[in-house]
């Protein structure tokens, strides 16, 4: 199935088992370039309830779900498999990691999602620890059939180097890695306000900017768009 432009619908969800580690920067970033590639804001479910984090930088198309309660775990997986189209992003809270993929693995979600011609790409952030990615692998043992990116943060760094990890995540058959370069704390600063998108800036605004930043802000976005995905179907988070 395609959806109203002709492109494959997606489910993009941001997931780490850890918060505080650039996960709501990369959603953002997911959501304006997937606006920009397809001309329109995604839906975003923020599962940080009661008060959302992500819904502060998308008020407007964004809900927030409490994954605690089973009427709004039926909102979020049938809901987004009833519309059929379209794309979707989940901002998963960190604290909701476990319940979420064993409702996501219990349902099946993953043959319903294929079913109906759905792209599902899961984007894991490791964290600073081994068990991070020891959180990866098993995650990606259990969903086999969801394209998995493990996202590395240069700006906090991960695990790698110890014993055993390194071996650990090359076995993971990821789809591909991000590494999402660091950037100073006034550039940092300044994208995590909510009246800034990275769509409006490669769409030429903000020229108000610093040089400096500007050429910092062309760096990050470029050294993302060289890790691009291979498969352009036009549904994936392509940078």
């Amino acid at each position: 199935m395609e959806d109203h432009d002709g492109r494959t619908p997606g489910v993009t969800i941001v997931c780490s088992d850890c918060p505080r580690n650039g996960k709501t920067l990369f959603t953002k970033l997911a959501v304006d370039l997937l606006s920009l590639r397809h001309g329109e804001t995604p839906l975003i479910f923020d599962t940080d309830a009661p008060d959302g984090d992500i819904i502060r930088q998308f008020p407007s198309h964004t809900k927030i779900i409490d994954l605690s309660r089973t009427a709004e775990q039926v909102a979020l997986f049938d809901g987004i498999l009833n519309a059929g189209q379209g794309q979707f992003v989940i901002d998963l809270a960190a604290h909701q990691f476990t319940r979420f993929f064993d409702i996501y693995v219990d349902i099946d979600f993953e043959a319903g999602a294929a079913e109906l011609g759905f792209d599902n790409t899961v984007f894991f952030l490791i964290d600073r620890t081994a068990e991070s990615i020891q959180a990866a692998a098993s995650l990606r043992k259990r969903i086999p059939n969801t394209r998995f990116v493990p996202v590395r943060n240069q700006a906090i760094g991960d695990a790698l180097d110890a014993p055993g990890m390194a071996d650990l995540y090359h076995k993971m058959h990821c789809d591909r890695e991000i590494m999402l370069p660091a950037l100073s704390s006034e550039t940092l600063g300044m994208i995590e306000h909510p009246d800034f998108h990275f769509d409006s800036f490669v769409a030429g605004h903000y020229g108000e900017l610093p040089f400096e930043m500007k050429t910092e802000l062309w760096d990050f976005l470029e050294t993302l768009y060289e890790q691009r995905d291979s498969v352009d179907d036009g549904s994936t988070f392509a940078v």
